[in-house]
């Protein structure tokens, strides 16, 4: 079968988008990474949230404005290729290859909660992630519409454990000695100080943020010029609310040296659940919220790349679609890669910042690319019902910059020197394969966005 972007099936309603967006930001962020920023900055892990949330919807901004303008059937490639121009897109294939195999990450989140409910499984963590990992892959060879369905049951059963894990957790809050230092545990609000709050929060965007993946299913979005702008301000504002609650019981319920000793959430959940919620929450929760994210994840990776691949950044015979409409011989290489990544055992918070500095680099330069918008589309902006003057446009576009530019910082600072280097190399590799094959006239760039 052909492999362009335009043979992909618009199939995805605005629920469905729903469905896909808050599974992708409810996954490892709350249920994982909120250990982590526990042992960054204490207590003050809900405040850390919020301050993520600022930065991810300060940062969701541009995407708003260009997604409610044009359909970009390759996701975030075309919007690389389109605002920002060749040699970008084709830096941007390579990074974006490699830094995706943090996907595993949410399959041995998963087994972390899996193992808390059959002590049976202890022992056996590699094996469950790989059998977990497997089988969503082998659901999503079977076309979108089968994943959509599965992901909206999912995503029902999810925000009602979650919901039931804030009702049971909040009265158990140690209101009292929670926002004073010392505290109830005897700890400081803010256990690393203000740089350790912002390293928190940098790190948490990760958690916060995914809403704006969803661009990458614009080529199988039935109305993508209303819905996706809608789906990422609702979801990303609805989730940020759950999450400061949330992180509220993870700081205030047990002192963090015990919940991070757990490793994850179910040691708070059998603190204040009965048995009954207990179970709901580990299986329609936790369970839940990492197999939404790893669900949608590995039904939108492949769609910028299919785009890539008709430019000639890679081989065409990547992108063959399947009777189902899915490019099977590249999901396969990201689940052999994230495979890889579960048999070697690579620790989830290094999985989380390789993917974090990378992409803080990209969303600067595609941002600044998306001051491009009013002169690219004049009518189709002027019609937007995001449309702003000029001025309030570029102001949010560089508070956008700004922003991301104060994330990558923090990320940086606050992680190993061998993860600094990993990324430094992966960026100059993409450079030099994007300019070689530019150089060599392999690439020729067809037109990937629909204004209908």
């Amino acid at each position: 079968m052909a492999t362009s972007t335009k043979d992909l099936k618009k199939v995805l309603t605005r629920g469905n988008l729903m469905s896909m967006a808050v599974g992708q930001i409810i996954g490892a962020g709350v249920m994982v990474m909120s250990i982590s920023a526990l042992g960054m900055t204490g207590r003050s892990v809900n405040i850390a949230f919020v301050i993520a949330a600022i930065f991810t919807v300060f940062g969701a901004i541009p995407t708003v404005f260009y997604s409610s303008v044009v359909r970009l059937r390759g996701g975030m490639y075309s919007q690389a290729a389109l605002f920002v121009g060749e040699t970008f897109s084709g830096f941007y294939t390579i990074t974006y290859l490699i830094s995706n195999c943090s996907m595993a990450m949410y399959a041995i989140g998963l087994t972390s909660y899996l193992l808390s409910l059959i002590p049976a499984l202890q022992g056996k963590d590699i094996i469950v992630s790989a059998v977990v990992f497997t089988a969503f892959y082998v659901l999503n060879l079977f076309g979108t519409e089968k994943i959509a369905k599965v992901q909206d049951y999912m995503f029902y059963v999810l925000v009602v454990a979650l919901l039931m894990f804030t009702a049971f957790g909040l009265p158990r809050v140690h209101w009292a000695g929670y926002f004073t230092t010392p505290g109830f545990d005897g700890t400081p609000l803010i256990s690393n100080g203000v740089t350790g709050l912002l390293q928190a929060a940098s790190f948490l965007t990760f958690a916060t943020g995914g809403a704006t993946i969803i661009v990458n299913f614009s080529a199988e979005a039935i109305n993508p010029q209303k819905d996706i702008p809608f789906v990422i301000v609702v979801s990303t504002v609805g989730v940020a609310i759950l999450y400061a609650l949330l992180a509220t019981c993870i700081g205030g319920i047990l002192p963090a040296e015990e919940v991070m000793a757990a490793g994850n959430l179910s040691v708070i959940a059998k603190a204040v659940m009965p048995t009954w919620a207990y179970y709901i929450f580990v299986i329609g929760g936790a369970c839940f919220a990492l197999g939404t994210t790893l669900n949608a994840s590995l039904g939108w990776v492949t769609k910028p790349l299919l785009q890539a691949i008709e430019d000639g950044w890679l081989p065409a015979s990547l992108g063959k679609l399947n009777k189902y409409g899915i490019p099977a011989t590249l999901l396969t290489i990201f689940y052999v890669i994230n495979m890889a990544a579960i048999l070697f055992g690579l620790d989830v918070s290094s999985l989380g910042q390789l993917v974090l500095i990378i992409g803080n680099v990209q969303n600067v330069v595609l941002i600044w690319g998306i001051m491009k918008l009013p002169k690219l589309f004049p009518e189709q902006w002027a019609k937007s019902p995001f449309h702003v003057s000029d001025g309030v446009f570029k102001f949010c576009l560089l508070a956008s910059i700004a922003i991301t530019l104060v994330q990558f910082y923090m990320n940086v600072s606050g992680t190993t020197f061998a993860v600094v280097a990993i990324n430094a190399i992966t960026c100059v590799v993409a450079y030099v394969y994007a300019t070689s094959m530019k150089k060599a006239g392999k690439i020729h760039m067809t037109v990937s966005y629909d204004l209908d």
